[in-house]
């Protein structure tokens, strides 16, 4: 259906936006600020399509100068051609993974917002005959700095507000900490899902093979859907020790983007739960993919999110497509995600319920792009040593 649109690119622009963020003093956040960056395909309809690239928060210089270096790929070409993205995979040496496979995630994602737009039809409603009315979610919160008081009120706000699962981050404080902030999470939760993220790549000095698996063990007794990135996302091999030396399902994928990377971390026997983001992992149509292999290997899935109402909306319409088993849901507030929606997200009894607005169902007006200009200087900054 999508394929025939007889609709031309003739122009793509990055957009760069710096917004308040959670407290103002989250991990690599110095300024108190989040940049996000997205993707505006216009068209000669003068409808024009948004994606988001998770690169951009880390680098977002670099990514609004990729973005104009690859718009010469796009220009001209029709909406529902089929090779815009891979043809960009396929530069030598730069396109199959890195930064530049996390700017044309974007460019996908764009894309499949323009086709729902034009056609009138959610995106989810494009990506395949399965697609849900509804998807489970879990809160991701537990900032790595939050005191066992502070967690058990994090909690409590998330059950209030209709979920009932939930992520803590662990790693940052001395392990015995992390323990009672852990036992302070399962008591408040009750019998509600826990998962428990050791954000080993943000997290220096990173835990090492033996360390990992004494953790995991330890953390077994809380019983936790999973535990998500125990090592550095380097040591796929090592990962692969550390699950089968534990009880506990290991989780991991988010910070990946290339296919071969992928496949590395599947054929290694790496993980129980593979994870993958659409603004970082090759886009909408490639995660899609993602879960269909991991499903017909037996492994769960779980869809990363940690970026603005772009990112969320993209991965809410790759959960409802079909094969996905849960979708993150950041409870950091980005301020500038209130302003992007066209009806906001609605969360009832764990579950994200699926709209029927065309697209990805987010906008981006002239008086949001006023408010939240680019502050250089914004971008990530790793977190100081530990010792």
């Amino acid at each position: 259906m999508y394929r025939d649109i007889d609709v031309k690119i003739t122009k793509v622009e990055p957009i760069l936006l710096s917004s308040p963020y959670g407290k103002g003093d989250s991990l690599g956040q110095p300024l108190g600020l989040k940049t996000i960056g997205l993707i505006k395909i216009h068209t000669d309809l003068n409808i024009y399509g948004l994606g988001e690239s998770y690169s951009a928060v880390y680098m977002p210089e670099i990514f609004a100068a990729i973005v104009k270096q690859l718009e010469s790929y796009l220009v001209g070409r029709l909406i529902g051609s089929l090779d815009l993205v891979s043809d960009i995979e396929n530069i030598p040496f730069v396109g199959r993974d890195g930064i530049i496979r996390s700017v044309t995630s974007a460019i996908d994602i764009a894309l499949w917002d323009l086709r729902g737009k034009i056609l009138g039809i959610p995106t989810q409603s494009l990506l395949g005959e399965n697609a849900h009315n509804s998807v489970p979610v879990y809160a991701s919160s537990g900032s790595a700095v939050f005191t066992p008081s502070e967690i058990a009120l994090d909690v409590n706000e998330i059950l209030n507000a209709g979920f009932n699962a939930y992520k803590m981050r662990i790693g940052y404080q001395e392990w015995s900490k992390d323990l009672e902030r852990v036992q302070v999470a399962r008591t408040s939760l009750g019998s509600n899902d826990l998962m428990i993220d050791a954000i080993m790549g943000t997290i220096r000095p990173t835990w090492n093979k033996s360390t990992a698996v004494g953790h995991a063990n330890e953390l077994s007794v809380f019983q936790p859907r999973w535990l998500e990135e125990p090592l550095h996302p380097n040591d796929i091999l090592s990962l692969s020790e550390v699950r089968r030396s534990t009880n506990i399902d290991i989780a991991a994928g988010e910070a990946y983007s290339g296919i071969s990377d992928f496949e590395f971390l599947i054929n290694s026997n790496a993980v129980d739960v593979l994870q993958f983001d659409a603004t970082h992992s090759g886009g909408i149509e490639y995660c899609a993919s993602l879960a269909g292999k991991a499903k017909s290997l037996g492994l769960k899935t779980a869809v990363h999110v940690w970026g603005s109402a772009v990112a969320l909306a993209s991965n809410a319409s790759l959960a409802l497509s079909g094969e996905c088993d849960i979708l993150e849901y950041p409870m950091v507030s980005l301020e500038v995600s209130s302003h992007m929606w066209v009806a906001q997200p609605v969360i009832s009894e764990g579950r994200l319920i699926a709209s029927d607005i065309p697209g990805l169902g987010v906008d981006l007006t002239p008086v949001t792009l006023d408010k939240y200009p680019f502050v250089a200087g914004s971008g990530y900054k790793l977190p100081a040593r530990k010792y």
